[in-house]
C-alpha cells in the first residue's frame, strides 16, 4: 500500500517522519511525499521565524499546540536539536519603542553600545571566574590558556538566568519592555535547518521524495470509495508515472493546497478553504548579538601570534576604550564567541512583539536565533500577487539575498533566468524599504541584513488548521484523503503535531495524541 503526501514543507515532512516510524515496513508500505518545487523549503517552512508556543493557541487548537511543543522538546533533546537547529528556550517580551520611529542618533547609539559591551565584558567574567576556568597571571602556555574552552560548565553556571530586560541589542526606552511568557512556555529554532533534520530522517526512513513532482490525477473505485492508483508527473520531463494501491493521500501544500487537491480530485463538492497571506521578513546581524561574526576553529585560534590581543592572563582587563570592542574583539569575548565549540553564555532566545502605532498600523516582531541572527517581521499583506501558474503546478516568487541584491527563487524553470531586473522594479520593494528602516530604528545602524524574503502563508477564514479527513462523499466517494495545512503564522510551531495526529489518523483511525476535532475540513 502506498501514501502519498503532497507537500515537501515542514507539515508534509512531519506526517512523513511520524507515519514512517509508525509504518516501518517499507516492503509493505510505502511512503511518498510529492512537491512541484525544484528546491525545498524555499517558503514558510524554511524562512519563517521559527518561533515555538506551548500555549498561545486558541481553545481548537490548544491541545495541538502542547502536543507539538512537547514533540518539538523532545526531538531536541534526542537528536541534539541545540546544535543542529538551534533549539533554544525563548523569553517573550512586549516592547514599546522609542516615541519617535528614527533611528537613535550616532552619540546615543555609540554610549548605549559601550555601555551594553561592558555588561557583556563583565558577564563573561563572572561566570569564567564562577566557573573556575579563569588563568592567572604569570600563564604563558597558548595551550593552557585555552583548555578551558573545552571545559564544561554545569547547567546553573551556563544558562543565563535573564531578567526582564530587553536584549543588549535591542535599543528601546528604559521601563518599556515587560515579559509576557512564563518559564517553559516558549522556544526557538532555525526552520531551514529544521526541515534539512527532518528530510534527512525521512530519507533514512526509507521516504521517497519526488521534486520537482505533481500528483496529477487519481483513480478512485466508484462502488467501494477506493483509492486505487494515482498518477504522478516529473515537471521537468512532463513524464507520467502510475503508482498502483494507493491507501492514502495527505495534501499538505500550504497555501497550494486548494490547487493540488483541485488537480487531484476535479470532481470534488470541496475545495479546502484556504488563501495566502503574505509575509514580509529581515534576517540580520548585530554587532552585539552574542554570536556576530564567522566561528573560528581551535586551529584558527591557535594560529593567532603572541601579538594578537591576547593577554598574558588570557583576558583583557583593559576596557577603557569599550566604543571599540565588538564581539569578535573584545579578549574575553574572542574565545568565547568565535570558538566553534564554546561555552554559550545566554542559550535562553528573545521573542520581542513591538507594541506602537508608529509603525503605521503593523507590528514589528522580532527573534533572535542561536546562531546570532536576528529575525524581523511582522509587515504583511492579503493577495500578494506572487502566485503564477506554470506546467500545471503554482509556484511563489520569492525576494532573498543580501543586502539589496534580490534573488528568484521560483519554481519555474524558465523564469528563473529571468528575474534580474532592478530591484525598485520588483514587487514588495517598498515594504522592504519600510522593514529596513524600522530595523535599524530598533537594532541599531550598524546592523547587516543578511537576507531579506517574501513567503506565503496558507490561512483560512476560521483562524485554525484544516486537520483531518475529507468526508467521502465530497471526493467523489474517496476514502481516506486527508488535509493537513491552513496554518497560518504557527506552522512551524503546530508542525510536529500535524505530523503526528494525520499517521495515527492514517494507522490507528483516529488521533490518539491530541485532540483535533474541532479542525476538521467539515
Amino acid at each position: 500500500m502506498t501514501v502519498i503526501i503532497v507537500g515537501g514543507g515542514i507539515i508534509g515532512l512531519s506526517t512523513a517522519y511520524y507515519l514512517s516510524q509508525a509504518l516501518p515496513d517499507r516492503q509493505q508500505q510505502r511512503i511518498v511525499v510529492v512537491d512541484t518545487s525544484r528546491r525545498l523549503f524555499t517558503c514558510a517552512s524554511g524562512r519563517a521565524a521559527g518561533f515555538l508556543s506551548r500555549s498561545w493557541f486558541s481553545k481548537p487548537s490548544a491541545s495541538l499546540g502542547e502536543l507539538s511543543f512537547v514533540l518539538h522538546a523532545e526531538l531536541a533533546e534526542i537528536y541534539g536539536g541545540a546544535e543542529k537547529w538551534g533549539y533554544r528556550p525563548s523569553q517573550a517580551f512586549s516592547v514599546a519603542p522609542r516615541q519617535e520611529p528614527e533611528a537613535l542618533t550616532s552619540k546615543e547609539y555609540y554610549a548605549l553600545k559601550a555601555e551594553r559591551l561592558k555588561k557583556q565584558w563583565k558577564f563573561r567574567m563572572e561566570t569564567i571566574d564562577a566557573a573556575g576556568l579563569r588563568y592567572t597571571k604569570g600563564t604563558t602556555n597558548r595551550t593552557n590558556r585555552q583548555h578551558w574552552l573545552h571545559e564544561e560548565l554545569t547547567e546553573e553556571q551556563e544558562v543565563f538566568a535573564a531578567e526582564p530586560d530587553p536584549p543588549d541589542w535591542l535599543f528601546c526606552d528604559n521601563g518599556n519592555t515587560f515579559q509576557i511568557s512564563g518559564e517553559g512556555e516558549c522556544a526557538q529554532i532555525n526552520p531551514y535547518e529544521f526541515c534539512e533534520f527532518l528530510l534527512d530522517q525521512c530519507v533514512k526512513n526509507g521516504v521517497e521524495i519526488l521534486h520537482p513532482h505533481q500528483l496529477h490525477s487519481t483513480v478512485i473505485d466508484q462502488q467501494t470509495g477506493k483509492l486505487l492508483s494515482a498518477v504522478i508527473r516529473n515537471l521537468h520531463t512532463q513524464i507520467d508515472t502510475v503508482v498502483e494501491n494507493v491507501s492514502n493521500i495527505v495534501i499538505a501544500a500550504g497555501a497550494w493546497s486548494p490547487h493540488a487537491f483541485s488537480s487531484a480530485f476535479p470532481n470534488a463538492q470541496f475545495v479546502p478553504a484556504i488563501t495566502s497571506l503574505a509575509g514580509f521578513s529581515m534576517v540580520v546581524s548585530s554587532p552585539l548579538s552574542p554570536f556576530f561574526g564567522k566561528t573560528q576553529t581551535t586551529d584558527e585560534l591557535n594560529s593567532r601570534t603572541s601579538s594578537s590581543a591576547i593577554a598574558e592572563d588570557g583576558v583583557n582587563t583593559d576596557i577603557s576604550d569599550v566604543s571599540s570592542l565588538t564581539s569578535r574583539s573584545t579578549v574575553s569575548g574572542v574565545q568565547i564567541e568565535c570558538h566553534s565549540d564554546s561555552i554559550d553564555f545566554s542559550p535562553i532566545r528573545q521573542a520581542l512583539f513591538v507594541r506602537s502605532s508608529i509603525y503605521s498600523r503593523w507590528s514589528p516582531e522580532i527573534f533572535s536565533r542561536s546562531n546570532g541572527e536576528i529575525y524581523i517581521a511582522g509587515l504583511n499583506e492579503q493577495g500578494y500577487h506572487t502566485l503564477r501558474v506554470a506546467r500545471g503546478s503554482m509556484a511563489p516568487l520569492h525576494m532573498v539575498g543580501p543586502a539589496d541584491d534580490y534573488q528568484s527563487e521560483s519554481a519555474t524553470e524558465d523564469s528563473s533566468d529571468n528575474e534580474s531586473d532592478n530591484a525598485a522594479k520588483r514587487p514588495g520593494v517598498d515594504k522592504f524599504k519600510t522593514l529596513d528602516e524600522v530595523a535599524r530604528s530598533l537594532l541599531g545602524p550598524e546592523i547587516t541584513v543578511i537576507k531579506r524574503s517574501v513567503c506565503l502563508r496558507p490561512i483560512t477564514p476560521r483562524g485554525e488548521p484544516i486537520i483531518g479527513e475529507v468526508p467521502s462523499e465530497l471526493v467523489g466517494g474517496a476514502r481516506g484523503v486527508y488535509i493537513c495545512s491552513g496554518h497560518g503564522p504557527w506552522g512551524i510551531s503546530l508542525c510536529l503535531g500535524s505530523g503526528k495526529v494525520i499517521s495515527e489518523m492514517i494507522t490507528e483511525g483516529y488521533a490518539r495524541s491530541a485532540d483535533v476535532s474541532r479542525l476538521a475540513p467539515i
